[in-house]
């Protein structure tokens, strides 16, 4: 369960962050962001290109179990939708998990990743 997260589901949000958002592009997805309110919206997209219902619905799990992964890293008061891109659907979890991270690195006020640091 997310915790500073809810699920976009208005069409006229996912077109607003289309139209204003900044976009960062990986190999299994688009990530459109832009500052929203008090507490982080997620939206994810799946189109017919990806495949079948199957791999439409595997690739949404991957990327929302990634994104569920990263939260605590990621800032409050921010507006994703995140496109699936074909590739998506045959990748493994840590794959877009990682791909994930290196584009919101560069979001600003995420805090550093404590993984794999040494105390």
């Amino acid at each position: 369960m997310m915790k500073k997260t809810s699920m976009m589901r208005d069409n006229y949000l996912f077109r607003r962050l289309y139209r204003k958002g900044k976009v960062q592009v990986t190999p299994c997805m688009a990530i459109y962001y832009h500052r929203g309110g008090k507490t982080n919206r997620l939206g994810i997209t799946t189109t017919k290109k990806i495949g079948t219902a199957v791999a439409r619905n595997r690739a949404r799990r991957v990327i929302l179990e990634s994104y569920r992964l990263l939260e605590d890293d990621i800032p409050s008061g921010w507006d994703f939708v995140i496109v699936a891109r074909s590739r998506a659907a045959n990748e493994k979890m840590q794959v877009v998990k990682a791909e994930l991270e290196g584009a919101l690195k560069h979001l600003p006020g995420r805090r550093l990743s404590t993984t794999g640091s040494k105390k």
